[in-house]
């Protein structure tokens, strides 16, 4: 593996781990009593990485990579903004900056989202 594979896996872990992290962070600061807590800080980030791997856009034919890279970008921007509706401005920009490097570079090295079944 070239070291700019390496790099750019590196800020996929980042970024998927910054994706749960801030919705959990987001549920925990938002909700009021314990249950809305448990509910909104951890059933939520559950749901959507389950969303996230259970929606399989190789079946798509060509959009697929179109509509993976999308649903990515969607689901990190989300809980950016999460995180800056909980009072993190700097790491919702953080999140959202590694997000789109991450994408950049997946291109830049003649990657895919999706990879063949």
């Amino acid at each position: 593996m070239k070291p700019a594979e390496v790099f750019n896996l590196a800020l996929r872990a980042i970024m998927e781990t910054g994706l749960v992290a801030a919705l959990a962070y987001w549920g925990f600061h938002t909700g009021t009593g314990a249950a809305s807590k448990f509910a909104l800080g951890l059933v939520l980030p559950l749901l959507v990485f389950a969303f996230w791997g259970l929606v399989d856009f190789r079946q798509a034919g060509r959009l697929g990579e179109v509509l993976r890279l999308i649903q990515e970008l969607v689901l990190t921007g989300l809980a950016a903004l999460a995180l800056y509706a909980a009072g993190q401005a700097a790491a919702a920009l953080l999140l959202a900056a590694v997000s789109l490097l991450h994408h950049i570079l997946v291109y830049a090295l003649g990657g895919r989202l999706l990879k063949a079944q």
